[in-house]
Parts: structure tokens; C-alpha cells; sequence
């Protein structure tokens, strides 16, 4: 696919782009240009859940994704036709797609992000925060405390109040129709985060894993899936967090923690 593979990023009072750039469209097909604008899509609203250097100064005015071509080479009314479809509108030559901001839908959601986006600690769970706490613990704290203020949420650290992250992240109370909209990467860092500890203190069978190149994948577990697999494994909560914001029902934290204990209990009896 001639898209670039790396999204360029533009900011202009508050309002971020990021950019994809197409090369030769003339040379791609209208179901071969589909999908390769939905890998950038894809690789757009990663982006925008995930890169913090976006959320630098707080909360984005706009986030938008915006397909650029070179001057000579014109798209085809079927490849224009395929942008339209997938909400993009035309401006000075080229397509840009909004993405919805959850803190413009609800004042609930941009209070509990503008105190996550200040208070977070975005790196390595498993690190001290300080002389008292881990980074997961203070992160849990936070978004306990936040929660409640802002949206009269009351997470009580049981592994049952996993289940209302699940729904938080889903805006279920805002708009009954799941879509895709842009949460900031300091929530899903604490949900993820949130639900890792929790997880930590319900299930003897999970802990935080000692290997420092497990940064991604913290959170580990001894014994089998399966009688056919090998014993140990690791977890992303936080990647987990990400991909309930980006493709909705299908990724839940609490299926993730809940399915692994069932597993590991299941093929050890």
C-alpha cells in the first residue's frame, strides 16, 4: 500500500492533524485503496489514544486525520467516493476526518481527564511513584478519586468494579451507540493500571512480573492455559484499556483478567 507508514503530526492553536500521505493513487484500486486508508485509520486513532506529546498542554481543541496526496497525481471519483464513505470531507484539496473528543460530548468525561491528563504517571506500573507508592497504585488512587468527583463514580477496588471501566470506557450513559471517540492516554493508562492492581490483589495466580524488559506486558501469571501450552504467560492491561477506546465490546478489561483465572484454575484441577 503507498500510504506512508508513518502518521506526520501538525498542531495549530490547540488542533492537532495527523497526516497520511498517499503516493501514486492513480496505481491502486478502489477495494486496495480501502483498506490501506483503513490501516491508516487505524494507525490514526492509535495514535491519538496513545501519543502524549498531543496532550502536552492538556486536552486538544480537535484531533483530526487528514489524507494528503501529491499535487500531480489525482485521486479517482471511486477512491474520493471511498473517503466520503468513511466520513472524510474535502478542503483545499485534501480530506481530513474529525474524530470525536469524548470531553466535548460530556463535562463529566473532560473534568476526570483534565485531572488524569495533570495527575497520571505514564510510566512503568511497577515503579515506585514515590517513597510510598508504585506508579499503578498512584494511578489507581487517582482515578478513584477523580472518578468520584466527576462523575459520581464509586470504584471500591473490588474486581467487580472493573466492570464499571468497561462501561466508562464505552461512554455507555453518553451515547447508547458505541463509536469510536478519542479518550486521553492518561485514562486508559489509569484504568489499565487500575485494574492490574486490582487484579494483583484478588488472584493469587497474577503478580507484577520482575523482568525489567516486561514494560508492556507487566502483569504476569504461572501455570498453563491450556494442557497443551507452556506454563507462565504475561498481560497489557493498559494495551487492553487502549483497545476497548478503539474497537469498543469486543476488548474488556475484566474479560481479560476473568477468562486467564478460569483458564489457569480450570486446567489446574
Amino acid at each position: 500500500m503507498p500510504f506512508t507508514a508513518n502518521m506526520f503530526i501538525a498542531q495549530e492553536a490547540g488542533l492537532w492533524q495527523l497526516i497520511g500521505i498517499y503516493y501514486e493513487p492513480q496505481q491502486e484500486d478502489a477495494p486496495a485503496f480501502a483498506e490501506g486508508l483503513r490501516q491508516v485509520i487505524d494507525r490514526a486513532r492509535w495514535s491519538a489514544v496513545s501519543n502524549e506529546m498531543l496532550y502536552r498542554e492538556g486536552l486538544p481543541k480537535g484531533i483530526s486525520l487528514r489524507i494528503v496526496h501529491r499535487e500531480e497525481d489525482r485521486l479517482t471519483p471511486a477512491q474520493e467516493e471511498v473517503l466520503q464513505e468513511n466520513g472524510f470531507v474535502q478542503s483545499a484539496g485534501d480530506w481530513s476526518q474529525p474524530f470525536p473528543l469524548s470531553w466535548e460530548l460530556d463535562e463529566g468525561y473532560r473534568a476526570l481527564q483534565e485531572e488524569l491528563v495533570r495527575r497520571v504517571d505514564p510510566r512503568d506500573p511497577r515503579l515506585p511513584h514515590d517513597e510510598h507508592t508504585s506508579v499503578a497504585v498512584h494511578n489507581m488512587n487517582v482515578l478513584m478519586e477523580a472518578a468520584r468527583t466527576a462523575l459520581g463514580l464509586d470504584l471500591d477496588g473490588s474486581f467487580e468494579s472493573v466492570k464499571k471501566l468497561d462501561e466508562l470506557l464505552l461512554m455507555e450513559e453518553v451515547e447508547p451507540e458505541w463509536r469510536f471517540r478519542v479518550l486521553s492516554p492518561a485514562t486508559l493508562i489509569a484504568c489499565g493500571d487500575y485494574t492490574a492492581e486490582v487484579a494483583v490483589r484478588t488472584f493469587p495466580e497474577l503478580h507484577w512480573s520482575d523482568d525489567k524488559a516486561d514494560e508492556a506486558h507487566p502483569l504476569a501469571f504461572e501455570g498453563s492455559l491450556t494442557p497443551e501450552s507452556g506454563s507462565g504467560g504475561k498481560m497489557n492491561p493498559r494495551g487492553k484499556a487502549r483497545k476497548r477506546c478503539l474497537y469498543g465490546a469486543g476488548d474488556s478489561l475484566y474479560s481479560l483478567i476473568a477468562v486467564v483465572i478460569n483458564m489457569l484454575r480450570r486446567n489446574r484441577s
